[in-house]
């Protein structure tokens, strides 16, 4: 089976990356900084979260899950799933630890857009079932 173009959508993935350093923020959530030799530095809490790669543009075909009835594919319960995504295989690189926006704007941590947050995105992958010519991901939704 092949996904037809007409039925893609354009979304963003965002692959996890190394641990970076949480900074601090003020009250409306911006990172505060420092000036160093004239330099403005970012002031660090001392603790690490996952980060997350610039996200990517590609498009696929997604389809939401209505909960209302049991789908079985390949063998797995697809009812606890928000969303199923499907593309051609070997067209991304996504696994379990990938993020998706599709109907939500890509968000960033700081004012260069450097840093992802990771709370805007839309699903997070948690399942990734291929075939001979596709891939289905069985998608997650990310509360906000």
């Amino acid at each position: 089976m092949r996904v037809l173009e007409k039925n893609k959508q354009k979304m963003y993935y965002s692959l996890q990356t190394a641990e970076l350093p949480v900074y601090e923020t003020d009250d409306e959530g911006n990172i505060i900084y420092i000036e160093v030799d004239g330099e403005k530095i970012p002031v660090e809490t001392g603790e690490h979260e996952l980060g997350y790669s610039m996200p990517t543009e590609f498009f696929g075909n997604i389809a939401l899950n209505s909960g209302n009835s049991i789908v079985v594919a390949y063998g797995i319960d697809t009812s606890s799933y928000d969303a199923i995504l499907v593309t051609e295989k070997n067209y991304i690189p996504i696994d379990e630890t990938s993020l998706i926006w599709f109907q939500s704007s890509v968000g960033y941590k700081d004012t260069d857009q450097t840093i992802v947050d990771k709370n805007t995105a839309d699903y997070r992958v948690l399942s990734v079932q291929p075939s001979l010519n596709e891939v289905q991901y069985l998608l997650g939704k990310l509360t906000k």
